[in-house]
């Protein structure tokens, strides 16, 4: 039987994948810091230390590593960016090469290429943006997970361990921990029927988000699909969005409520960016299936369950799925 080892569990991704997985009848096992809860194996164990995850990893055999467990963003730390996000990740390869297993799903970012709020925003080559596009990171997040999608093209290549990247876009979804946590704050304004600021510097702004359930779907496929091995595919929603888009989105989720845009750490910053899919669907038959639409309904389902009664909110961050910082931006 299929036994899955999942890092970032307790994430915001994470905690998409974990439901989804679970409803597939799949075997899961939780590594990292925080227990998932919900019956789920869990083993206690910092990715960063090689000797550590050896003792926690011994006797234990798994089919398939997701890894999902990297900072949300640039920490303002250059040796823990790339002691958590780089050798956390070979690290996790290592395990993977030990136990042969049949698929390792790294978790990337559209951020490898170059786009990433920390930095001035560059128009892209060409759109829409696929694969092949050239990849200029410019920051320690951006850099470390390119980093982290070069880690894994090795050990496909020379150690023949079958890895897959998924570039993820910025996702859109309940729950709001980690990467996700700006998400919680835009509930919050929800909830109270007020006011919100979506995730655009301007109205004409042009950007591309991903449900986390797409997201939770891809990293199953990816998984599980035998031409997946040792491809790199992007991770976006069924289309492009415009700030004017997502404000009429948010007032459909919300009748009355003020929409704002003006976000200064937006990811195109007034430009306009949006990812292709094709080879997702070429290669291993996958669409996504939910719009922006979609996604802020599923945030409103998860307010009127009480989700934020009920989930506990982290330390106060600005950010949607990016994790920059007023002190951490830089290039202005």
């Amino acid at each position: 039987m299929d036994n899955f080892l999942v890092t970032g569990a307790s994430g915001y991704v994470g905690r998409a994948f974990v439901e989804l997985a679970l409803a597939e009848g799949k075997r899961l096992t939780a590594l990292g810091r925080h227990p998932v809860g919900g019956g789920i194996d869990f083993i206690p164990c910092d990715l960063t230390d090689d000797e550590a995850m050896e003792r926690s990893l011994a006797g234990r055999e798994f089919t398939h590593i997701i890894h999902l467990a990297s900072l949300p963003g640039d920490t303002g730390d250059p040796r823990q960016m790339v002691r958590v996000n780089v050798n956390g990740c070979q690290n996790l390869l290592e395990a993977a090469r030990r136990m042969r297993v049949k698929r390792f799903v790294l978790a990337s970012s559209i951020s490898a290429y170059e786009w990433y709020p920390a930095t001035r925003f560059n128009p892209p080559d060409y759109l829409p943006v696929d694969e092949k596009h050239p990849c200029r990171p410019k920051d320690m997040y951006a850099t470390t997970k390119r980093m982290q999608e070069e880690l894994a093209q090795a050990y496909f290549h020379q150690y023949g361990v079958p890895t897959v990247t998924l570039r993820l876009t910025a996702v859109i979804g309940p729950h709001g921990r980690g990467g996700g946590r700006g998400w919680r704050k835009f509930a919050e304004g929800l909830a109270e029927g007020k006011q919100v600021q979506i995730p655009h510097l301007s109205a004409d702004e042009i950007c591309h988000y991903v449900d986390s359930r797409d997201v939770a779907r891809l990293l199953l496929t990816a998984a599980t699909h035998p031409q997946a091995a040792g491809e790199i595919f992007n991770c976006c929603g069924p289309a492009r969005t415009s700030g004017s888009e997502f404000m009429q989105a948010a007032r459909q989720v919300m009748p009355g409520i003020e929409v704002q845009t003006g976000f200064p750490w937006s990811m195109a910053q007034g430009g306009t960016v949006y990812f292709d899919m094709s080879k997702a669907k070429e290669l291993l038959g996958f669409e996504p299936r939910y719009s922006v639409q979609h996604s802020l309904e599923d945030i409103k389902n998860w307010i009127d369950a009480n989700g934020l009664e009920n989930e506990p909110g982290e330390a106060d961050d600005k950010t949607f799925g990016s994790g920059v910082s007023e002190t951490s931006r830089s290039g202005e």
